[in-house]
């Protein structure tokens, strides 16, 4: 999704190599401009660093400072802009547990590996704006 300042920055927060080249390619081909962070460490650094963060794609389990944690400190110590922002979970453990705790710790959204893109596509769409 491009607007006047160009691309709207999507954060992506994923340990996997793999991964993150899936969420370049995909989030690239709709538009959007993607930043990466290796953990949630460096996503929290990054939402701080950068102010025009349309939406943050955390994946649940990362070593060190996982999703969920870095999810509750994003929502509970980033201000109003923390509180507001879209934040889409994606994992690889499908099950109503687990998306409990993401929708608990603030996650707007849950996404399941291996992802479907029309689901993401789906989940930017009500939730960017």
């Amino acid at each position: 999704m491009v607007t006047k300042t160009g691309p709207r920055k999507i954060l992506v927060a994923d340990d996997a190599t793999v991964g993150r080249a899936v969420f370049e390619k995909l989030l690239t081909a709709l538009g959007y401009a993607p930043v990466f962070a290796r953990d949630g460490r460096d996503a929290i650094n990054l939402f701080i660093e950068m102010p025009d963060i349309a939406a943050i794609l955390m994946d649940v389990r990362m070593p060190g400072l996982n999703g969920i944690k870095a999810t509750h400190e994003i929502r509970y110590s980033g201000g109003p802009r923390g509180m507001s922002v879209p934040i889409i979970g994606i994992t690889a453990a499908d099950g109503p547990e687990v998306r409990r705790e993401c929708l608990a710790t603030g996650m707007n959204e849950v996404l399941v590996k291996p992802l479907d893109p029309r689901a993401l596509v789906e989940a930017l769409r009500r939730l960017v704006h």
